[in-house]
């Protein structure tokens, strides 16, 4: 018995002075990691905030997504336009994310609380917690690529190491399961970095990443003999569909590629000392993420000019150089930032995500190792094994992620006009203002609900092209994101219109005046911050 009681005391998180756990009941619902990031804790400037999307945008994941496209049919003119409105569009919510982040210093499982409810925003981490997992195995996977190009140009034998051991069936070979357990424990270290310091990780990758990007760029149209063969490629669309259909599941499939950050990017940002400029920075992700695509579409469209086959994985053309030096170094470079990619895109969200719903025992760092645990376990090399496959995964996950958008963006700019939250009710059980119904907002989930229904058959189409869907359903699942996003956010709207609640942070429901004492503090935080910078 003394020996559980010691394991229980080293496993609970133990709440410290000062924070919102040190405070009876609310332990249940924060810890250190939780609470609003101090002001002296905020060290990411501007410069840092930008960078992330020039570091960011290089990634393999990225690369793929217009590839993707290419590889189905699609001219490569048309699907970079398609890469660039699908920017554009996911660009406006993660700036609202990036702005709610920075004010007020919380992450989503927090800022989640305000729209669903203290209970009801385990809905909302669940949904973004499955999709973290699933990208941590697919960056891993694409990361082991990576290894694949290095150790291949080290020892070409290894190319034909036991390459007959595992069955087709598997979709992966001996040599790529073993680079892939070699990328995972290389990214595993960088796991057990703070937020703060992975700041200069990422400054790294934008110093290296953009020259590494103009050399493949510069290869790709010398190899091709200069832009003409590239896009004169024609449409060949042979599914049975029109360019139009594939023109929208690549508008989606971009879209997906950043759609996390749109939830995400307040992880991050709270951190930015500067929150007007951290918000600001965001204007960067159509410029960064557009010309990495674009990139990625050159490289494809070469490769089947080059090669006689559009190879939609950018490492499988780096497999087939001669130059084994050139092979390496293009090796460790993805490597390098795929890893960078993996930790603050997937890691850290699916770590606030899980302290979250277990705030007693889960902090940032516990949370990535069972995120990269997990990311293993999926198998994520199945996902990628074709390129109908890899799309079919990124419009699918959409239909979660456009609603949930949807909602964060309705309930803070259209039902609370922007006027900010209440933070002590955040962390507040029964009595708060975010506690509504035995701590869920019906409304929230009614309209949840509402923006994903209707694009379920096209998913379950996607999985399965044996069910019979209408032509109607697949149509309207091919924007599934922008869809789900407006539905559910004019579906909360108009809920909170018929059924209206409680929405000025300076009103507080206990009666002891906790809450006015917490939105006063938040308006004196914010007016000395002010100050600060006129001065």
């Amino acid at each position: 018995m003394d020996r559980l009681a010691n394991l229980r005391q080293r496993i609970i998180l133990h709440p410290e002075p000062g924070s919102f756990t040190a405070e009876g009941e609310s332990a249940r619902w924060s810890n250190k990691d939780l609470d609003p990031v101090p002001q002296e804790n905020k060290k990411w400037e501007w410069y840092h905030v930008g960078g992330f999307w020039i570091a960011e945008g290089f990634n393999v994941a990225q690369l793929e997504t217009p590839s993707s496209a290419v590889a189905l049919g699609l001219n490569p003119g048309l699907a970079i336009v398609a890469c660039l409105i699908g920017n554009l569009l996911v660009t406006l919510p993660t700036m609202s994310s990036g702005y709610i982040g920075s004010r007020f210093g919380l992450n989503f499982p927090v800022v989640s609380r305000a729209s669903f409810g203290m209970r009801g925003a385990y809905v909302a981490m669940v949904i973004r917690g499955v999709v973290c997992v699933i990208w941590m195995g697919v960056q891993s996977s694409v990361g082991g690529n990576a290894v694949r190009c290095m150790v291949e140009a080290i020892w070409p034998s290894f190319k034909h190491w036991h390459a007959d051991a595992l069955p087709s069936s598997a979709s992966i070979t001996a040599p790529d399961l073993l680079c892939f357990a070699l990328f995972w424990i290389a990214q595993f270290p960088f796991l057990f970095l703070s937020i703060n310091a992975l700041r200069w990780m990422f400054m790294i990758k934008v110093i290296v990443m953009p020259f590494f990007g103009v050399i493949l760029f510069t290869w790709a149209l010398t190899a091709a003999h200069g832009w003409g063969p590239l896009f004169s490629i024609p449409n060949n669309i042979t599914n049975g569909w029109t360019v139009g259909y594939a023109f929208c599941r690549t508008i989606t499939a971009s879209i997906s590629g950043n759609a996390t950050f749109a939830i995400n990017m307040g992880d991050i940002t709270r951190y930015a000392h500067d929150s007007r400029r951290a918000w600001q920075m965001q204007l960067l992700l159509p410029v960064c993420i557009t010309l990495t695509e674009v990139l990625g579409t050159v490289m494809a469209a070469s490769a089947q000019v080059v090669y006689g086959e559009v190879q939609w994985n950018p490492l499988q053309v780096v497999l087939l150089w001669d130059n084994r030096a050139a092979k390496f170094f293009a090796g460790f470079l993805f490597a390098f930032a795929n890893i960078m990619t993996n930790v603050a895109g997937n890691s850290v969200p699916f770590a606030n995500d899980l302290m979250g719903l277990f705030p007693k025992v889960i902090n940032i760092r516990r949370g990535q190792i069972i995120c990269a645990m997990l990311g293993f376990a999926i198998c994520p090399w199945l996902i990628q094994a074709k390129a109908q496959r890899f799309l079919a995964f990124l419009n699918g996950y959409t239909v979660f992620l456009g609603p949930l958008i949807g909602l964060l963006l309705s309930d803070y700019w259209l039902v609370r006009r922007g006027k900010g939250f209440n933070v002590r009710s955040l962390y507040t059980p029964r009595n708060s203002l975010y506690w509504y119904t035995a701590g869920v907002n019906p409304r929230a989930i009614v309209a949840l609900f509402t923006g994903i229904a209707p694009l379920l058959p096209g998913l379950a189409y996607s999985i399965d092209e044996s069910l019979s869907v209408t032509r109607g359903a697949l149509e309207f699942y091919t924007l599934s994101w922008l869809d789900g996003l407006v539905l559910t956010m004019v579906t909360y709207y108009l809920l909170y219109l018929a059924f209206p609640f409680e929405t000025d942070p300076n009103h507080y429901i206990s009666g002891e005046g906790e809450d006015v004492e917490a939105a006063e503090s938040e308006t004196v935080t914010e007016d000395a911050e002010e100050k600060s910078k006129v001065g």
